[in-house]
């Protein structure tokens, strides 16, 4: 490296080094001070609190006067085999970067993860929210950095992998190679980091052996290589309600997927990349690669921006053929006779016709935007989720694969262990400090992390089971582990199932909401402030067909059980109203079923009490402490005082509420009773 482009370090000076006489005193910890603590405590805390590695970049200083230039340098770059000298040399691309899935502290998706929880945490120190991606994250996935994946069976697969992703990002020229000496002074780079997986069809049969090549995105400043980063995804309550409205019109339907979809957008700013490990440049004056770097052309996989970079250019593209993007959802765009639902490098179109939905693809693949895209046909699978035709009014949802990898990571077998008919039992979970330790060494976050993707997107009978584990992910006990096992024995029983949609086209926008008031304080120390949280649980549907459901803690403390049922419904209608407002929109592209004049929607609720308070403009003294936030419906309940209310708030026998089966455990006959009115099996 030459003398004026020295290795950049970032040093770290403790915190006592160089105070002054006239500084203030330290702080004093009230929670510690005091108490007994050993050594090997102390230093315990001490390691837990460091920290993580450093991260090293090139910068350089050169004046030359070339550098806003750039480089005629020939940009061809060769793989070379994982046993030579120069790769094994920069496989640390890939080696220094810390591993998500084994970093508690220190790495991005982990303090993503950490303050996610800080967030959605509740007063007693459990968790009333996770993100199921980056749970599932932890647990092996068949996810691989460079130097894994060297040690799998299959490397030679991978290998041609990445011999064949150089030569599309070569072909497609998404960087440029240039040395070192020409960059603009000052100029940080940032590492390439290969990444591998082998993808997998929702069956479980390998598909292929896939290579990534990414951008540190974590060595980026803002407002200097990056600005904008929000990029929208579609949820899956727009991708189950276009399913549903597939089924009532009878559209045609095709899925694409866009290969490459982020480096087709442009970079906005300049970046610069080290080159990847594996490869070194061809026919250059300097065989040493560590004069040559890559300028990016393109918005590469792990930028900051990347992102967003490609969803502004898709969105472009739709609106510019005549599509109207959603109100509701960013990702649902919308056309005469035909909607487009993107998720990333997904996308779902449905059509009147066919050749609307060829005219779609084929505009999109000739246009102006360069777009390449691969067209897969029929929707038989998205998102990991498989996707099966029952007949013309009823489909079925299903993840087969996901639920034997939960059962394999649990190790359970289907031949050995007994299965469960109920996924929960009683009494309901608590911390339980002084019970036993756990006794199994997988990762609990990992199987909450599955057990989560898996009951938001197919499995809802098993969700008030997973959430009431999730609750406890920061220190699990015995008790906990004991609870996943029995979801995984329940999973057992029902390895192919998933949910049934039997499409009833006379039946509009429908909730079902239910409370269980302070459901733990019989079996719960009285002490414990978490004995006392409600539980909410909710299910919406549309055309007798669930498209939402939760079962969530209260974050207040209820103090009846009106009360209990009055927030629990204000959270429904949270959510119900802007699905009112999608299929309004729907509406206007493919009529749908409107039980009123104004799309009524209708809310079952099984408490009288919750009824008459959504129902009433008065503040009593038992209704006036309860916070605004909850009564943002109340002008739009249709009553005696307000007739065009479209929001119609009926009673429901408790033994019809489906959103029962997300506040407690019940007993097996109704479990199985709702599961089939929810499930469909």
């Amino acid at each position: 490296m030459p003398s004026d482009s020295p290795l950049q370090q970032t040093q770290l000076s403790p915190v006592c080094e160089g105070e002054s006489m006239n500084e203030a005193p330290q702080m004093i910890n009230l929670e510690t001070t005091g108490l007994r603590r050993s050594a090997r405590l102390q230093q315990n805390a001490a390691n837990s609190n460091s920290i993580g590695p450093t991260i090293t970049a090139y910068t350089t200083t050169s004046r030359n006067s070339n550098h806003l230039r750039p480089s005629r340098t020939k940009t061809k770059l060769s793989f070379f085999s994982v046993f030579c000298s120069i790769g094994a040399l920069w496989s640390f691309a890939t080696s220094c970067m810390p591993h998500y899935h084994e970093s508690k502290c220190h790495s991005f998706v982990a303090r993503i993860s950490n303050e996610y929880e800080r967030v959605n945490g509740l007063f007693d120190d459990t968790i009333n929210g996770v993100i199921h991606h980056v749970k599932a994250f932890t647990t092996s996935n068949e996810n691989f950095t460079y130097n894994q994946m060297l040690k799998e069976d299959d490397f030679k697969h991978f290998f041609q992998a990445m011999i064949d992703k150089i030569q599309v990002h070569e072909q497609r020229e998404h960087w440029t190679l240039m040395k070192r000496s020409e960059t603009p002074p000052g100029t940080k780079t940032i590492m390439a980091i290969w990444s591998f997986k082998r993808k997998r069809y929702p069956d479980g049969t390998l598909n292929k052996h896939k290579a990534r090549l990414c951008a540190h995105g974590g060595q980026q400043t803002w407002g200097q290589d990056y600005w904008d980063t929000y990029a929208p995804v579609v949820t899956w309550a727009s991708v189950r309600m276009l399913l549903i409205v597939a089924k009532i019109h009878k559209l045609e339907s095709k899925s694409i997927d866009f290969v490459l979809a982020f480096p087709q957008a442009d970079l906005d700013v300049p970046v610069y990349m080290e080159l990847p490990a594996g490869v070194t440049p061809l026919e250059v004056e300097d065989p040493n690669r560590k004069q040559y770097v890559l300028r990016l052309n393109k918005s590469l996989y792990g930028l900051k921006q990347a992102g967003h970079n490609w969803f502004e250019k898709l969105r472009n593209g739709l609106t510019d053929r005549g599509f109207i993007q959603s109100q509701v959802d960013p990702c649902v765009f919308f056309k005469d006779e035909c909607i487009v639902l993107t998720y990333v490098d997904d996308c779902i179109i449905l059509g009147k016709q066919m050749r609307i939905v060829d005219s779609v693809i084929d505009s999109l693949r000739t246009g102006s935007e360069d777009f390449e895209l691969t067209d897969e046909g029929s929707i038989d699978k998205y998102l990991g989720v498989k996707i099966d035709d029952i007949d013309e009014n009823s489909f079925e949802m299903s993840q087969p694969f996901l639920i034997r990898r939960i059962i394999e990571f649990l190790g359970l077998e289907e031949n050995k262990n007994k299965g469960r008919d109920t996924p929960v039992g009683k009494p309901l979970l608590n911390k339980n400090l002084d019970g036993c330790p756990r006794k199994h060494l997988w990762l609990y976050r990992g199987a909450v992390g599955m057990m989560s993707y898996l009951c938001n997107s197919v499995r809802p009978d098993i969700q008030m089971a997973v959430h009431q584990t999730a609750r406890f992910s920061m220190s699990p006990m015995r008790s906990h582990e004991l609870a996943i096992m029995r979801i995984g024995r329940y999973l057992l029983n029902s390895l192919d199932k998933g949910i049934v949609y039997k499409v009833d086209k006379t039946k509009g926008l429908e909730v079902y909401s239910d409370a269980d008031f302070a459901g733990n304080w019989a079996n719960a120390d009285t002490d414990n402030a978490d004995s006392v949280l409600s539980r909410t649980g909710f299910v919406i549907c549309y055309a007798n067909c669930p498209i939402v459901w939760c079962s969530k803690l209260q974050t207040e403390i209820a103090l009846s059980t009106a009360e209990a049922e009055y927030i629990a419904l204000s959270h429904a209608l949270r959510e119900a109203i802007p699905l009112q407002n999608l299929t309004k929109e729907i509406n206007c592209i493919f009529p749908l079923h409107i039980p009123t004049t104004d799309f009524c929607l209708t809310v079952h609720e099984d408490n009288n009490s919750a009824i008459a308070m959504a129902e009433s403009i008065k503040f009593t003294p038992r209704t006036k402490h309860i916070a605004i936030k909850y009564h943002h419906f109340r002008s739009r309940v249709k009553c005696t005082y307000n007739p065009k209310g479209d929001i119609h708030v009926k009673y429901i026998p408790t033994g019809l509420q489906m959103a029962d089966i997300f506040t407690k455990p019940v007993d097996d006959r109704t479990f199985f009773k709702l599961r089939e009115l929810l499930c469909g099996w």
